[in-house]
């Protein structure tokens, strides 16, 4: 019982912060994000003609949240420093991260 609390309490935990994120950028790709990568915790079982798309996607996802992520490194925005801090270290990670799910995607569909 205490190890489906458990796992109970970190599903729990991890809804909650990703609807932070979501209410944090209000953002449709990152809510698609937040979403593939919410299915595939839920099940990383990707059907082989389901992967390329979906590898694409993630890599697209990756490049715009890199991109978007620079504008906050590098340009001046009408917001605070801490704010532009904030989304360029969120977005980068973003990109980051999906870019390594999309490479574990890849890897899956080999075997």
């Amino acid at each position: 019982m205490d190890q489906e609390k458990s796992l109970l309490e970190m599903v729990s935990d991890l809804s909650k912060e990703l609807t932070e994120i979501s209410l944090y950028f209000k953002d449709d790709d990152v809510d698609m994000a937040l979403t593939k990568l919410t299915k595939l915790i839920a099940n990383p079982h990707v059907p082989a003609n389901t992967a390329k798309p979906l590898v694409v996607q993630l890599q697209a996802l990756s490049s715009k949240f890199a991109l978007e992520g620079k504008v906050y490194m590098l340009y001046d925005l009408d917001i605070t420093k801490e704010e532009k801090t904030r989304k360029k270290n969120m977005l980068l990670t973003l990109s980051a991260e999906l870019e390594k799910l999309s490479n574990a995607v890849k890897y899956l569909v080999k075997d």
